[in-house]
């Protein structure tokens, strides 16, 4: 009914979050070079919408690529002391997919429902046609990936 084919859940990533980037044109571009040109590997990538200052740039990494990303980022960014950047370690990817839930209204909601049902805290929230991924508190990731399955019938 609602076309999901798999629930899956990553404890090792991490999110970054580069607070207060400059507002200039081309910052995603000038993060995300450096990035690369340092073969880090990124997922789940989000921007904020901002008003008066630079958009915040949100994404997660490999925890193997923690240390590596740090260095490049504060290289990138040590021009400007008012960029802020935090990375978090204590969090879990939960994805929610399946090519049969695009145009099936009421997935998101469905989703949602079942991680508040269950006292779960969404972080930070990215979605495709066919996917829906969440970030969650690392203690509440197993628990996120039972409400699910059971919520939508999956096995594991």
């Amino acid at each position: 009914m609602y076309g999901i084919h798999s629930i899956t859940q990553d404890d090792k990533i991490s999110v970054v979050y580069i607070k207060n980037p400059p507002d200039i044109p081309g910052m995603a571009f000038i993060t995300f070079s450096a990035l690369s040109e340092e073969n880090i590997d990124v997922d789940l990538i989000l921007q904020t919408a901002s008003q008066n200052r630079g958009a915040d740039i949100i994404f997660t990494i490999h925890d193997s690529d923690i240390e590596k990303t740090e260095h490049t980022l504060r290289r990138t960014f040590q021009e400007h002391p008012n960029t802020d950047i935090v990375i978090d370690s204590n969090i879990s990817k939960i994805t929610v997919s399946g090519e049969g839930m695009q145009g099936k209204p009421g997935v998101a909601a469905k989703v949602f429902k079942c991680l508040w049902d269950s006292g779960i805290k969404i972080i930070n929230i990215s979605t495709s046609e066919i996917r829906i991924c969440m970030l969650v508190p690392a203690e509440q990731g197993r628990d996120a990936l039972i409400a699910l399955v059971e919520c939508f019938d999956i096995e594991l």
